[in-house]
């Protein structure tokens, strides 16, 4: 498995070093660290815009430098310093190279407080092509995992990834199903309300017993690999229903997939994983594709 890690020193990007070291990874897992530099334009080459430049490299040199400190002592694990835009840049690394898996800080050293996920990492996540995992919050040991699912494509792919790592049996994992309730229109006759509210009732328990074979699907994959597995199957909106979970789930990550049955196929990033990426407030993985692994 190949690992990019994006770092730019922030206070996120530096707990995401620290996840990534007790995360758990293949033994064959490269990890590279990447920072970038935003050298300013000149056309002047005199020894004080070389020092500059110089000290924008020197900089990006001890970030990559504490990064691959922070990450442990790990065997294969590759430094790079590259220049340019980090949006792109980050992007064009995990596409080259390619990567299996990119870890990035939810905020940068540029990201607004308040908020709880910056440019990049969202740039990051709309656009690569494999697994992001968005690291926000303190960095502590995954023991507790919440899957969201929905029985799609990318749900299906979303649990596969996370059993193709090397997870802890007792890993305590949640597997968490939404039943989206159907709005009862106030301005329905009142000759049908009542046969409306019948058919709406009816309607919920069909997606309920749609939701329970979606879970049962699921809790059959992961019972060979973890031995304390609960499942959930709330009522409400998908995205509100998953960051409400990893709250009180207290999780140590989220996994979901990039796009669920409502995402459109162009789209690398649909709405509900959007969501719970910008509103959850601990680490969460949103994958797309498979590994290589």
């Amino acid at each position: 498995m190949r690992v990019l890690l994006a770092t730019d020193g922030s206070k996120d990007a530096r707990a995401a070093a620290e996840y990534l070291k007790d995360f758990p990874l293949p033994g064959s897992a490269t990890i590279r660290i990447v920072t970038l530099v935003t050298l300013p334009p000149s056309a002047l080459d005199v020894p004080p815009v070389a020092a500059f430049n110089e000290s924008l490299l020197a900089e990006g040199r001890r970030v990559v430098e504490e990064a691959r400190t922070l990450l442990g002592p790990r065997a294969a694990v590759e430094e790079r310093v590259v220049q340019g835009s980090p949006k792109e840049e980050i992007v064009r690394a995990a596409e080259e190279w390619p990567a299996d898996l990119v870890v990035v800080g939810g905020r940068g050293l540029g990201g607004v407080r308040g908020f709880l996920l910056g440019s990049v990492s969202q740039t990051v996540a709309r656009h690569v092509h494999c697994p992001v995992l968005v690291v926000k919050g303190r960095a502590r040991p995954l023991a507790s995992v919440l899957i969201a699912t929905d029985g799609s494509d990318g749900a299906n792919e979303a649990i596969r990834f996370l059993l193709s790592l090397p997870l802890v049996r007792n890993t305590k994992v949640r597997l968490l199903s939404a039943v989206e309730s159907t709005p009862y229109p106030a301005s329905a006759p009142k000759m049908i309300r009542a046969q409306l509210k019948g058919m709406i009732a009816q309607l919920e328990r069909e997606r309920r017993a749609e939701v329970e074979k979606v879970l049962d699907r699921a809790a059959r994959e992961l019972k060979a690999r973890v031995t304390r597995l609960t499942r959930s199957m709330p009522t409400g909106h998908p995205a509100r229903e998953i960051v409400a979970a990893a709250a009180s789930f207290d999780a140590d990550l989220v996994v979901v997939g990039a796009r669920g049955l409502g995402g459109m196929k162009r789209l690398l990033l649909g709405s509900v994983s959007e969501r719970v990426l910008h509103h959850a407030r601990c680490p969460v993985l949103i994958v797309k594709g498979t590994s290589r692994t």
